[in-house]
């Protein structure tokens, strides 16, 4: 079975992270298969709009593979680079694109939903960058926790680590509608169908417009939180704390 999976089903180009049992976690092979298909998207006239979900109903994504990094040199089983480009490429996609939450949201998955252009959640799920409480920091996704919600409480999130539910979730501006759960799968396809009902030439223009004006230095933002975040995996305490992960336990902190 396939980690990704991808299908266009009445102009909707239908994206799911397909790794339940590891969380819908991020990995070199799936960030690189999602940059695919967001750029086969991208091309294909006869996708008008790209949603992006996890499969199943507990995690929408938990962002990097911690477990997975461990077996690799330099800890780095995320991909640093793809990710970072993944990321750019959804918010400049010309199609809209809209993140399907029916699960939590967890570090770099809080990336994907940020970088859509709309997002919708089941009523019951929490939103958190967790990954100060593992030694590392949501660098990359920092550049859109500040464009999406204010200073202080997306310094407050990234800080703390500590979760949102989606009630304040839609307050913050990281999503824009939540639903029952029972209620979720209508009334996402009814939210959807609005988006297919408009001209997808004008909402093309019109988001190449809102990128022209509102992330004009985002390419230069995330190549400098990408050499931060090296910095910080090269860090003792990053690698304590992923270990810590791994292991089950609570971490030791040199502060170095």
């Amino acid at each position: 079975m396939s980690e990704v999976l991808y299908a266009v089903r009445g102009g909707v180009g239908e994206v799911t992270i397909n790794r339940p049992d590891q969380r819908n976690a991020l990995n070199p092979a799936v960030l690189a298969r999602l940059r695919e298909i967001i750029q086969s998207a991208n091309a294909d006239p006869s996708v008008r709009v790209v949603t992006i979900t996890g499969a199943g109903n507990k995690i929408f994504c938990a962002g990097a593979d911690l477990k997975a990094s461990q077996s690799q040199p330099g800890g780095d089983a995320f991909g640093r680079s793809d990710f970072r480009k993944l990321l750019y490429e959804i918010t400049t996609c010309s199609k809209p694109t809209v993140a399907l939450a029916r699960g939590h949201v967890l570090g770099g998955g809080m990336g994907i939903v940020l970088a859509c252009d709309l997002s919708l959640a089941c009523d019951d799920v929490h939103f958190a960058t967790p990954e100060i409480k593992v030694g590392m920091f949501p660098m990359i996704v920092m550049a859109f926790l500040y464009r999406r919600i204010g200073r202080k409480r997306a310094t407050e999130m990234m800080f703390l680590g500590e979760s949102l539910p989606a009630a304040m979730a839609v307050e913050e501006g990281i999503v824009n509608h939540i639903f029952p759960r029972e209620q979720f799968e209508r009334a996402s396809s009814e939210f959807i169908g609005k988006l297919l009902d408009k001209s997808s030439k004008i909402l093309g223009m019109g988001k190449s417009a809102i990128s022209r004006i509102a992330d004009s230095t985002l390419p230069q933002e995330l190549e400098y939180l990408e050499s931060a975040l090296l910095q910080v995996m090269a860090s003792s305490d990053s690698h304590e704390g992923i270990q810590a992960f791994v292991e089950k336990r609570k971490p030791r902190w040199s502060h170095k």
